[in-house]
């Protein structure tokens, strides 16, 4: 017997990206006509860059979440990273994140050549405001 489709990790993402589409200009739709990678949503901008979250890599872990981030900087910085992609874990009940793992990138989007990386780091506290605490609202 074949396997099934994993719909049900595939859904929220579906789910979000529609509503984005129906609710007009300045949602995810937009993003999504400016290039935003399939599958990633958006959930803020800074000063120097725009973020996105896979909602389908959301995992609950213990008391934990974890969930893939994604940033895309205005202007490559000077070691010519220009994108990074970032596992963290979000302490939603404790208000603390901390990143598991990060990787970066020379190109938009987590892609062209990989240009290094970090591993896990203690937890710091999200503070309000941040583009985390913004993160944390959506999956928390």
């Amino acid at each position: 017997m074949p396997a099934l489709p994993r719909l049900p990790q595939t859904l929220p993402a579906l789910a979000i990206a529609l509503a984005g589409m129906l609710a007009g200009p300045g949602t995810a739709a937009t993003a999504v006509e400016a290039g935003a990678p399939v599958g990633w949503v958006p959930y803020g901008q800074s000063e120097t860059g725009t973020f996105f979250f896979d909602p389908a890599s959301v995992r609950i872990v213990g008391e934990r979440k974890h969930v893939w981030r994604l940033f895309e900087l205005k202007d490559p910085r000077p070691d010519s990273i220009q994108s990074g992609k970032a596992l963290l874990e979000l302490d939603c009940r404790g208000g603390t994140y901390r990143y598991l793992r990060t990787l970066y990138y020379g190109a938009p989007q987590g892609r062209g050549k990989y240009l290094g990386g970090a591993q896990a780091q203690a937890p710091e506290p999200i503070g309000p405001g941040s583009m985390v605490a913004v993160l944390a609202q959506k999956v928390c």
